[in-house]
Order: C-alpha cells, then structure tokens, then sequence
C-alpha cells in the first residue's frame, strides 16, 4: 500500500478528568497522590463499574 502523501491531522487530547480505580493502580506514587487530590477536591471524577464491590464508610458516632 502506498504511503500517504499528507499527514493526517488529529484532534489534541484534552485532559484526562474521569479515572477509574484500576487506572488509578499503574500510576507512580506522585502521579497517584496528584490524582488522588484532584479527586478530592472536585477537579476529577472517579467513575465505579457494577462489578465493582461497595465499601461502606464507618461512621465511629
């Protein structure tokens, strides 16, 4: 097949606001921590899967 003679040109990716929690396990330790306190915060969100099991926060009251 011949080559293409013009470079095809592509969107630029934005950034990356939706983490889900196993994505969240191949980061390095700082990039994790960054992550992690954007979610917190507001800025990212952390989507969940039904397959994902439910933690219950306790509520030591």
């Amino acid at each position: 097949m011949p080559k293409r003679k013009e470079n095809q040109k592509f969107a630029s990716l934005g950034e990356k606001n939706c983490w889900h929690s196993y994505g969240l396990q191949m980061l390095t330790p700082t990039k994790f921590s960054h992550v992690v306190s954007k979610i917190l915060r507001g800025r990212y969100m952390l989507i969940s899967s039904r397959l994902d099991k439910h933690v219950e926060h306790l509520n030591p009251n």
